[in-house]
């Protein structure tokens, strides 16, 4: 009987010593995982970082303590904000961003670790920082034309605002960029006209090359036109020369042949009226009966 509770009081003292090694191990060594990061701080004084995974030691608590932190990629998504862009626009934008924590250290020490915080100090700087750039922009600036360079001036902003805490933003992108529904009957108003007006001007634009090109034409329809003609007077008389030098040819040869003609010239001119002629042989120039 004697050697049992001699064995139980034993086995009480190696559980007690294993349980107190037990302890001892635990608060010394510790692991860090291949997406974490770990600072030791003496009594709330920062002493060293752990930036490579694997196992650790430090020293036994209470003299350190020891805080992790995953420096992965984590995703923030607030709710949607209505804003004013510059031409006073509302507009509903809904973003997310990708940010990490870089040290342990300042994270700690600035907001206790508490991602709450800072994830209330994230928010802080981007919701102002995207303020302050779409008041700036316009609504076409923003949707279309320049949104990508926006978007980086933002996470370049607010990664200034975070240095204090190490928090960085590695990427922003918006969601959703619209218009409040009580909006977007009178933006497309105004989108209509603008189109509109810039139709109209291209009509303008077209009717006057269309005037010039029509004007130029009928300025060479004119010109052709022109030249044809007194190509055609010169060809007309170099023809009537040309009749005239035959006749005074063939006159010369024959004078009575030349005196009928110039009879028959004259009568037909005086009386071209008269279409019936009854000649009486004698005299040629006798008015018709």
């Amino acid at each position: 009987m004697k050697n049992i509770f001699t064995n139980q009081k034993i086995n009480c003292i190696a559980a007690v010593i294993a349980l107190i090694m037990w302890a001892l191990c635990s608060s010394v060594f510790f692991t860090v995982k291949e997406y974490e990061k770990a600072a030791a701080f003496h009594f709330g004084e920062y002493k060293r970082e752990y930036n490579t995974p694997g196992l650790k030691v430090k020293w036994p608590w209470p003299y350190e303590d020891v805080y992790k932190v995953d420096v992965r990629l984590q995703l923030y998504s607030p709710k949607e904000m209505v804003l004013q862009e510059r031409t006073k626009k509302k507009l509903l934008i809904d973003f997310f961003t990708l940010y990490k924590v870089e040290s342990p250290k300042i994270f700690f020490t600035k907001v206790g670790g508490s991602m709450t915080k800072a994830t209330h100090r994230l928010d802080d700087n981007i919701t102002s920082d995207i303020a302050a750039v779409i008041g700036e922009s316009t609504f076409d600036e923003i949707v279309t034309t320049s949104r990508q360079s926006l978007l980086d001036n933002i996470q370049e902003k607010s990664n200034r605002g975070l240095e204090d805490i190490k928090l960085k933003v590695c990427f922003l992108s918006f969601n959703r960029v619209e218009l409040p529904d009580e909006n977007k009957a009178a933006v497309f108003r105004d989108m209509i006209n603008d189109r509109n007006k810039i139709s109209s001007q291209y009509r303008s634009e077209g009717q006057m090359i269309s005037d010039s090109i029509t004007s130029n034409a009928d300025f060479l329809v004119a010109d052709i036109l022109a030249k044809a003609d007194m190509q055609a007077n010169t060809i007309r008389g170099q023809a009537d020369q040309e009749r005239i030098s035959i006749l005074n040819k063939g006159f010369s040869q024959s004078a009575p042949l030349f005196k009928i003609y110039n009879e028959i010239e004259t009568y037909r001119k005086a009386y071209s009226k008269n279409t019936e002629w009854i000649l009486d042989g004698k005299n040629i120039l006798s008015p018709p009966k």
